[in-house]
This record gives structure tokens, C-alpha cells and sequence, in this order.
């Protein structure tokens, strides 16, 4: 396998998480793993994997709320700001909550 070849066999192995790390480390084999776990946190969403192949685990995190609990956050702070949050102040707070996504470093 060339250069090119394993880039493209490691991005697309990126792109589904749920793939063994382990088989895919050690032999380059690509093993969907089952969902053994989900867990549910105010800012994020942590899965939990194993395979069926290896016996391997992994989790995966994934950072994300939604629009009513970025809205209690705010408002906890700001009560008088109810109602009065438009799209761009919101996505500026979201900006600041997870700087390292945040475009205002791409200057």
C-alpha cells in the first residue's frame, strides 16, 4: 500500500466513528463496533464502544447542546436579556463556549 492509498484508508476510517481503533491500528482492518453505552451530559454526548472482533473498547465524545440550554445558561445570567438574544449573539456566546472551533482564531 503507497502513500496515497493508506491516507485515504486512514480518512475514511476517521470518518466513521464507530470503527475499531485497535483492529484498524493493528491490522488496518476495518470492524464496525456495537454501542454498548450512550451518556448524556448538558454539553455533550459520550458513546461507548466495543468489537466484536477484538473485544477492544473505545468511547467517543462529541461536544454539542441545544438552543434552550444555551438560552438557560444566558438567561441564568441575564434575566432581562429573555427574548432579546438574536442569531448572531447567540452564535458569538457558542463561539466563546468551545474557543478552539471558534472562526475569531482563523484571523
Amino acid at each position: 500500500m503507497d502513500k496515497k492509498q493508506m491516507r485515504e484508508l486512514i480518512r475514511a476510517h476517521l470518518e466513521e466513528e464507530a470503527e475499531c481503533r485497535w483492529c484498524f491500528a493493528i491490522d488496518k482492518q476495518r470492524v464496525t463496533g456495537k454501542e454498548s453505552a450512550q451518556y448524556h451530559f448538558p454539553d455533550a454526548l459520550l458513546l461507548h464502544y466495543s468489537c466484536p472482533r477484538c473485544g477492544g473498547e473505545w468511547s467517543v465524545y462529541s461536544e454539542g447542546w441545544d438552543q434552550e440550554y444555551l438560552n438557560e445558561r444566558i438567561y441564568e445570567l441575564h434575566p432581562g436579556w429573555k427574548g432579546n438574544i438574536g442569531d448572531e449573539q447567540a452564535r458569538e456566546i457558542l463561539d466563546l463556549v468551545v474557543p478552539e472551533y471558534s472562526p475569531i482564531l482563523d484571523c
